[in-house]
């Protein structure tokens, strides 16, 4: 009798805990993907970092729309007259930044080290603000450059690679 009791018991317990679970795997909101994007300006005010907010945001507006991860990706200026019920808004915040070592480069024409950047990403509900996901995005990159002394590909590796990162973090939560 006692066992049976025991038994019961730890069934019920058991049910209980996967019943939350569920419940809670159920009312998680994710991302959206079938809505439109509205990319809004990055912060960044890293010191050394000039441009690389701006390069990183129309890097990844650019591989959005190349591989079609919402609906549509637009400007907050291209959004103006959108039902905002239809928007999700992505922001970009530079939290974490290191030039490598550009000194060398630029004085003997090559140098060592690596840069790297951390920004966090925000997607937010447009109509409700609610967050339905926030997370920081680290990347490194053989250096970063705003100045005409670095090739192009130099100056958008750091952008692009990160870019490339945000887009695979969300098509996980779809």
């Amino acid at each position: 009798m006692r066992h049976r009791v025991i038994f019961t018991v730890s069934t019920l317990v058991l049910t209980l805990l996967l019943g939350a679970v569920c419940l809670a795997q159920h009312s998680k909101k994710g991302v959206d993907l079938s809505k439109t994007a509205v990319v809004l300006p990055f912060e960044g005010t890293i010191k050394g970092a000039t441009g690389l907010p701006e390069a990183t945001r129309a890097s990844i507006i650019q591989q959005m729309k190349d591989e079609t991860v919402f609906a549509a990706v637009l400007t907050p200026e291209e959004a103006k007259d959108k039902d905002k019920a239809t928007l999700v808004e992505i922001t970009g915040r530079l939290v974490d930044f290191a030039p490598g070592n550009a000194a060398s480069r630029l004085l003997v024409g090559f140098g060592s080290g690596r840069a790297h950047a951390g920004f966090e990403f925000t997607v937010k509900d447009s109509s409700t603000g609610n967050i339905l996901w926030k997370k920081t995005i680290k990347q490194t990159a053989s250096f970063w450059f705003n100045s005409t002394t670095s090739s192009a590909a130099e100056r958008a590796e750091l952008p692009d690679g990160l870019a490339k990162k945000l887009i695979q973090e969300l098509k996980k939560e779809k």
